[in-house]
Parts: structure tokens; C-alpha cells; sequence
């Protein structure tokens, strides 16, 4: 039997059966749509790892804001402290001199101290009341900041944020002191020097009121040479409290001028013959300081044509006399006996700047003394210079009066 070959039936294309298209080509619908799918995760990987990048890049941002607040608060900070320390010393060390100047201008001072120097001071004053009028900061406590480690970005701009509002209010403050401590070093000076005028001129003051105020107590007027002289080599701590005390002491001659007036005037119509008394004994003693008292009777003298008087005095505190004498002097001036009388007195009240002459050319005898020295200023009248009464009208020794004219 025989057999032919022939070729075995192949499926048709296009069949079902099949599991590639002709060719092993893929179909495109499938090509496609892996492009897309890995499109879109490019995409999200590319989002994903900018989103970490940016992430990163704005933490690096804020961390760095938050270290420059941080280094620029700091700096606040010092030039805060530095400012505001150098106000409070400037205005630490005005704060004395301002006292002073404060008192000296006073209408209750003023009128006892050098007007023109007064005068300055106040301009001085004045130029300075800008920076007492000016209200310094207060921000509570300024302290600097350590650098702080935070969980996320928005901390880190929370915090430097704040910081940097803080450093703004604290340089505004560092400005205001630095403005203010720098006025004060410009102002100081003129008021220094015209504070240290008004101190140079005290003792010229007190030698004014003084002559103002002749009939007041000799205590009272030294006593007031006294706190011119504190006042004017006082420092500036005690300044203003030695600048009160003048002026106390000069409202104190002040009062004593008025009592000691009221005193020489007794009703009797000799008030001012008294105060020509006592101004013609100052002008034999020169400067030496001398009190008044006038009575009735004085050592046991003063009735009818007779004449007491009875003069005390003090070496201390640069000497000085009380004078004591009978209101017969004053009804009978200027009779020359009643004014022998007197200059014996001032013969006395000289004694206070002329000790050792007393106890080595007089032998510490006050009367000879005084005697001999009313002969020497040419009041020769015995009845009332001592020679009647102390030397039963025998006159001391030539040798005696002329020493005594070395006591003026």
C-alpha cells in the first residue's frame, strides 16, 4: 500500500488558539500603557523625592533664621547691657551734682548765694531737663539665649520669630540708653562748672550776709563763716546737704539781725544813737567780730551822769567780744567822757587778737591794757579812758601806750 505525505493543516491566522501575533510582536494597546504606568510613577517618585528634598532645604533654611536670631539676639543683648550700664553710671554719678544744683537754685538759697553764678547753674539745669524728662525703657529682663534643638520646621520659625521681635525692641531700648548716657556726658560738664563757681564764691557770700547783718550774735556770724567754708571744699556727695547748711545759718543771722535790733530799741528815743555806738567802736577794732548789750545799769554803773560797761571776749574762733554798756552812754553821747569809756571798752575787745601782747608787755593786767591803749587812739580824758578810775588819775607809762598802738 502505498502512502503520500501531506503537510499537516496549520491553524488558520488570526485564530483563538494562538498566544502571539504573527511575527512574536507585542500588541500596542499593552506598550502603551506600560509607558503610562511608568510615567505616572516617575512622577510620583520625582514628587515624592522633591517633596523630601524641599522638605529638607526649608529645614535647613529655618534652622539657620533660628541660629542668625539666636547670634543676633545675643548681640542685642550686649550692646543692651553695655548702653544701659552706661546710663545708669552717668546718670549715677549726675545724681549728686543735680541735688546740689537743685538746692542752689531754690528761691530759699538762691538769695543767699552769688547771683550770677546761680544763674548759670540754672541754664544748666534747664539743659539737662530733656534727659530727666525722657522715660527710659523697661522690657522686663534682657538676658542672652543658648541655641535650642526643636522637632520640626515650623519651630524653628516659631522661635525665630519671636527672637527677632525681641532683638527689635531690645535695640530700640539699647538706643534710647545709649542716647540718654551719651546726653548726660555732653550736659555734665557746663553743670560741673557752674556748680563749682557757685562753691568758689561761698565764703564772698557769707562776708556779704555778714556786713548785711553787722548786729547779729558774733556766734551766729562765725558759724556761718564756718558752713561757707564746708560748702566750699565740700565733695559733690555732701554738696547739697553743706549748701542747706549755709543757707540755714543765714536765715539764723538773719533772725538774729531782727532780735538784736528789736533789743536797742527800749522805747527812749535812743535806738539810733546806740547803733552810731556800736558802729564807732567797730571803727576803732576793725574786724573784730563784737556783740552789744545795752542795760540800765552796767557793773554797777549807768545812773544819772554815770557810765558802766563791762566787755567779755573769746581767742577761739578767731576772737571775738561781747560789749556791755549803760543807756547813759547813749544819753549823754558823744560826750568825750562817755567816749573814753567806750574806746576803753574797745581797748578790751581788741585783747582777743592781741593775746600774747597782753600777757608779755602787760603782765596779763587787762585794765593797764585797755587803759593805755584808749590813750594811745588819743582819748585822753580821765574820767572815762581808766586812769581816774583804776589809776586815781595817774596815767600809765609812755612805754605802755606806745607798745599798745602795735594792737590795731
Amino acid at each position: 500500500m502505498t502512502t503520500s505525505a501531506f503537510p499537516s493543516p496549520q491553524p488558520p491566522q488570526g485564530s483563538a488558539g494562538g498566544a502571539s501575533a504573527p511575527g512574536g510582536k507585542k500588541p500596542r494597546g499593552l506598550i502603551l500603557g506600560l509607558v503610562v504606568v511608568g510615567v505616572v510613577v516617575l512622577v510620583i517618585a520625582g514628587v515624592l523625592a522633591w517633596s523630601v528634598i524641599s522638605g529638607a532645604i526649608a529645614r535647613q533654611s529655618a534652622e539657620a533664621r533660628y541660629a542668625d536670631a539666636v547670634g543676633a539676639q545675643n548681640e542685642a543683648v550686649e550692646s543692651y547691657d553695655a548702653a544701659s550700664a552706661a546710663f545708669d553710671a552717668a546718670a549715677a554719678d549726675a545724681e549728686p551734682l543735680l541735688e546740689a544744683a537743685d538746692v542752689m537754685v531754690e528761691e530759699s538759697s538762691s538769695a543767699y548765694l552769688d547771683a550770677d553764678a546761680v544763674s548759670e547753674v540754672d541754664g544748666a539745669i534747664s539743659e539737662m531737663s530733656g534727659l530727666q524728662e525722657t522715660e527710659t525703657p523697661d522690657i522686663g529682663e534682657v538676658v542672652a539665649v543658648d541655641a535650642q534643638q526643636f522637632e520640626s520646621t515650623e519651630e524653628y520659625e516659631r522661635a525665630a520669630g519671636e527672637l527677632e521681635g525681641e532683638q527689635a525692641e531690645i535695640e530700640q531700648a539699647a538706643t534710647v540708653f545709649a542716647d540718654l548716657a551719651s546726653g548726660y556726658d555732653e550736659a555734665v560738664p557746663a553743670l560741673e562748672r557752674a556748680v563749682s563757681d557757685v562753691q568758689g564764691t561761698m565764703v564772698d557770700s557769707a562776708v556779704r550776709i555778714e556786713e548785711a547783718n553787722i548786729s547779729a550774735m558774733a556766734p551766729r556770724r562765725i558759724s556761718l563763716q564756718y558752713s561757707a567754708e564746708v560748702a566750699r571744699d565740700a565733695d559733690l556727695g555732701d554738696l547739697a546737704w553743706s549748701v542747706g547748711s549755709f543757707v540755714e545759718s543765714a536765715q539764723a543771722v538773719e533772725r538774729s539781725q531782727a532780735d538784736e535790733l528789736a533789743e536797742k530799741d527800749q522805747g527812749d528815743g535812743l535806738a539810733e544813737t546806740r547803733l552810731e555806738i556800736e558802729e564807732f567802736v567797730r571803727s576803732l577794732i576793725g574786724d573784730v567780730r563784737i556783740d552789744f548789750d545795752w542795760a540800765p545799769i552796767v557793773n554797777g554803773l549807768g545812773q544819772g551822769e554815770s557810765a558802766g560797761g563791762y566787755t567779755t571776749w573769746w581767742y577761739g574762733e578767731g576772737g571775738y567780744s561781747t560789749m556791755e554798756l549803760s543807756n547813759s552812754i547813749a544819753a549823754y553821747w558823744p560826750d568825750e567822757r562817755f567816749q573814753g569809756l567806750v574806746v576803753h571798752e574797745a581797748g578790751h575787745a581788741i585783747t582777743s587778737q592781741c593775746r600774747d601782747m597782753l600777757d608779755e608787755t602787760f603782765d596779763g593786767d587787762v585794765e593797764l591794757m585797755a587803759t593805755a591803749w584808749a590813750i594811745g587812739m588819743g582819748y585822753d580824758n580821765p574820767w572815762g579812758n581808766g586812769v581816774d578810775y583804776y589809776y586815781d588819775g595817774v596815767p600809765p607809762e609812755q612805754r605802755y601806750v606806745d607798745a599798745s598802738k602795735d594792737c590795731r
